[in-house]
């Protein structure tokens, strides 16, 4: 009697833990749909909700993933997925939807609610193939999802910049919903049946969501002015010198940049967009003050056979003026050349004062890579870290991991390396804070940062990419050579330390690294969306040889005499 009580109790308990959502999806299996699929488990989450079915035939459950999903079997799965099929009938007229049908019941609810339209003539075309803008639409409409185009969150899509659903397609991307394909949304093309229940499970589920890259992985919208000898720029309709030219632009006009690819500056214009060349631009209140980088005409100091001291400066840019005073308006001594070393007396701010053939002079500190020529090469160097993102703005995410959590910990640890050795480390933030890029920048700026390393974790949609990447900008940062020369150190440290794989040192117009006007780099340490990558990411004993990689990097450069 007691054998029989306990077998009836092991198959109750095992119909319970059967019964537990999210556990199985018993019956919801299609023999189309196999556990290496992309999509097994968001095709699996919609069907358990009974907002998709498949087809039986012969007596097999299929999905058909690759089907084109057409806009009657959208209208029906959103307001499923909704929870409005409960609503009341609206009275809505449609030429192609019959009224008193299961189809109408849905379509009119699905109109009604602004998912859909009804075109001019009043047909809904319930039997054409879902396009990806309006898929865009009906998905930020029904979920909330809609996001105003900002600075700090730009369109990522090229081709979706002037489109109706521009803002839709925008909430899309940072909710996690759509990554696009290649900076393209691809608005016009037709969805299948397993891409739309990826879109839906990921706006209703954050489980399912992609994880977001925020802009400071790409350029933002900033203002540029344009800087020739007199003459006009041509705005071309390409990014090429094989695009009609459509408008001109006079020396010091003030732009709008919405967009690069290559060399080309996609700008606004008073009717639509057109793309200029970066080389004729610089950004609009970046300009260095009263031209310290010297202009040509001014007289050159030959370098000092040998320079002596405990502070060396080597000039990093191609020529710098030798002030009377630490001022600006001070009249200039002489021009020193990319290279020439100098004795450096003193610092102060953002002023060096500096000897060199027995003259004495001052110098923005900024165009001097400064070397000890004792003891600890970085004691007492300014080195600002900067752990990316923070408070809202988690950055990448995996398995509730986040990017910023990441990047604070390593910052923190680099920080103990650098306050060892003697360095003045400032970081941007020291907790979960948020600061806007420009709130970095500024940061580095008014802690007369000499060196700038920011620290950032990557994510792609394909799980394939992996490894470390390391960033310098060479479009405004006059010390670019400098920045790839500490970017190439940290770089390298990575890969052999770490043993990333190599994606190497790019040259990127990342905000952060053009608008700080030192040696300053972006560091991707690695893709959060990797399995190899994230298990290491996650791993105390490599957050602590990431941190040892950035800081050998900078023993590195700063050894380099």
């Amino acid at each position: 009697m007691k054998t029989i009580k306990w077998a009836a109790m092991v198959i109750m308990i095992f119909t319970l833990v059967s019964m537990v959502p999210g556990q199985s999806f018993a019956k919801t299996q299609f023999t189309d749909v196999t556990p290496d699929k992309e999509y097994f488990e968001e095709v699996n989450y919609i069907a358990d909700l009974d907002i998709i079915k498949g087809y039986i035939e012969k007596g097999i459950s299929k999905f058909k993933p690759g089907n084109n999903l057409t806009r009657a079997q959208a209208a029906k799965m959103l307001v499923i997925a909704a929870k409005k099929q409960d609503i009341p009938t609206p009275s809505l007229q449609f030429k192609d939807v019959k009224s008193g049908t299961e189809q109408y019941e849905y379509v009119s609810r699905a109109v009604s609610l602004g998912y859909f339209k009804a075109d001019s003539s009043g047909s809904f075309k319930p039997n054409e193939n879902l396009k990806r803008d309006e898929m865009g639409n009906a998905l930020a409409v029904a979920f909330n999802l809609s996001e105003q185009i900002s600075a700090d969150k730009p369109m990522m899509f090229a081709d979706m910049k002037n489109h109706s659903y521009a803002e839709r397609v925008n909430g899309l991307y940072y909710a996690g919903v759509t990554k696009g394909d290649a900076g393209k949304f691809l608005p016009n093309a037709f969805l299948t049946r397993s891409q739309f229940s990826l879109f839906l499970a990921r706006a209703m589920n954050d489980k399912y969501a992609l994880p977001v890259k925020l802009p400071d992985q790409t350029s933002r919208t900033y203002f540029a002015k344009v800087v020739t000898s007199g003459e006009t720029l041509n705005v071309r309709s390409l990014p090429s010198i094989d695009g009609d030219v459509i408008q001109r632009l006079n020396n010091n006009d003030i732009v709008e940049v919405v967009g690069q690819t290559g060399d080309w500056l996609l700008i606004l214009l008073d009717e639509g967009e057109g793309y200029i060349n970066a080389r004729y631009t610089v950004e609009a209140g970046t300009e260095t003050p009263d031209d310290d980088i010297v202009t040509p005409e001014e007289p050159a100091i030959p370098e000092e056979p040998t320079v002596t001291g405990n502070l060396i400066g080597k000039v990093t840019v191609k020529s710098l003026n030798l002030r009377q005073s630490a001022s600006t308006n001070s009249s200039v001594i002489a021009a020193l050349t990319l290279g020439q070393k100098v004795e450096v007396l003193s610092l102060d701010g953002d002023w060096a004062k500096v000897r060199v053939n027995s003259k004495t002079g001052f110098v923005n500190k900024a165009y001097l890579k400064l070397l000890n020529q004792s003891g600890n090469p970085l004691n007492n160097r300014i080195i600002v870290l900067d752990p990316g993102h923070g408070a809202h703005d988690p950055g990448a995410a995996a398995n509730k991991v986040t990017e910023k959590a990441i990047t604070l910990k390593v910052g923190k640890l680099v920080e103990a390396k650098l306050k060892k050795a003697g360095a003045k480390v400032v970081m941007t933030r020291s907790n979960d804070t948020y600061l806007s890029l420009e709130q970095r920048t500024n940061f580095a700026k008014n802690n007369f940062a000499e060196t700038f390393v920011s620290i950032h974790v990557n994510s792609a949609t394909s799980k394939s990419a992996k490894g470390s990447e390391t960033y310098f900008d060479s479009s405004l940062n006059a010390n670019s050579a400098e920045s790839k020369s500490l970017a190439t150190y940290i770089q390298n440290n990575l890969v052999k330390k770490a043993n990333m794989v190599n994606r190497g040192v790019k040259d990127n117009r990342f905000y952060v690294i053009r608008n700080t006007n030192v040696a300053a780099v972006l560091v991707e340490l690695a893709f959060i969306s990797n399995a190899d990558d994230f298990k290491k990411l996650t791993s105390d004993a490599y957050l602590e040889i990431y941190a040892e990689s950035i800081y050998q990097g900078l023993v590195q450069y700063y050894s380099a005499q």
